[in-house]
């Protein structure tokens, strides 16, 4: 027989359970400040189209497995993968940045390359994930970053250890949606700035004699060059671009083209994209994205060439001689 004592007793016990169980559940969902590193895979739809859907699979598989080994070697946890990306939290922003290095040093050598960016916030933890606008402006920084690039946040950047704070530019200050003021958005020069010059200026025979090529590009009467002297122009409607389009589908400050590591990269920074067309392989459309250029071809802001009322730019890479387009 049950007494009105024992039945007391059980209801408090299990008051307390319930009790025990909700603190255990706040716990989990409790807030912290984390870094939140989020990189995806470049290029990966115009890689599809390309080599088919079995092939680009396998690619985009491996590119996730490096991922994954580049964030669980430097302390960090795979938090979710969605398509071509990945997410990973760290305890401390000079982990994140040594993730994000690895990440890019496992890539130079595969058929594909990753944007990488990270940021520095409160988040909520719940279930083995995180939540909060730290995971969002952390993938926002990410699509500011070019593939083969990392980008961070000036957050993470003012809790980078001095080493790593000397390898970062300030790229520019951007608005970001669930902030109040602009956010600083830094490059992070993972290869070294050393290494950079000394690539750029090396005496190999491969080097130089990539360096004394140089890309036309010629638009109705106008013709540019890049080169070593003149290493990056760009394209746009905005007045003071090296190349001024007046094109309605053309952002002000559409693409750019650099000379970088003895290689012509085609940079697009536009709304509508660039198309890029040439007679020997299938046409891509560039979104916040970068390619090489090279060989010779047509380039359609915001619409393809066979599509635009506008002249389209041609271009031509020539490997010294004085051959023009």
């Amino acid at each position: 027989m049950v007494t009105a004592c024992q039945e007391s007793r059980h209801a408090a016990a299990g008051h307390a359970t319930v009790g025990l169980r909700g603190i255990i559940r706040v716990m989990e969902a409790s807030p912290g400040t984390v870094a939140i590193l989020f990189a995806d895979i470049g290029g990966s739809v115009a890689l599809y189209e390309a080599v088919g859907d079995v092939e680009a699979h396998r690619r985009v598989a491996e590119s996730l497995a490096f991922m994954k080994a580049a964030i669980e070697r430097h302390g960090g946890t795979l938090l979710r993968t969605v398509g071509d990306s990945s997410l990973a939290s760290f305890s401390s922003c000079d982990d994140a940045c040594l993730a994000a290095c690895s990440m890019q040093e496992l890539h130079v050598r595969g058929p594909l390359s990753v944007r990488v960016g990270f940021h520095v916030g409160p988040v909520i933890h719940d279930g083995g994930d995180v939540y909060g606008n730290a995971v969002n402006i952390a993938a926002r920084v990410a699509s500011f970053a070019r593939t083969d690039e990392i980008a961070a946040s000036e957050d993470a950047v003012a809790r980078l250890s001095p080493g790593h704070q000397a390898r970062t530019t300030l790229l520019a200050r951007r608005e970001v949606k669930g902030l109040s003021t602009p956010l600083g958005i830094h490059r992070f020069e993972w290869q070294g700035r050393d290494a950079a010059v000394t690539l750029v200026s090396a005496s190999s025979s491969k080097v130089s004699a990539t360096a004394t090529g140089r890309l036309d590009i010629v638009r109705g009467g106008c013709r540019l060059c890049v080169d070593a002297a003149q290493a990056s122009i760009v394209i746009g409607r905005a007045a003071d671009c090296d190349l001024p389009v007046d094109d309605a589908c053309a952002s002000r400050r559409h693409a750019r083209i650099e000379f970088r590591h003895g290689q012509f990269l085609l940079i697009d920074e536009s709304t509508n994209g660039t198309w890029l067309v040439r007679d020997d392989r299938p046409d891509v459309l560039l979104q916040r994205d970068t390619i090489v250029l090279d060989g010779d071809g047509r380039l359609g802001l915001g619409a393809s060439p066979a599509e635009s009322e506008s002249p389209p730019l041609a271009y031509r890479v020539i490997q010294g001689g004085s051959d023009v387009v």
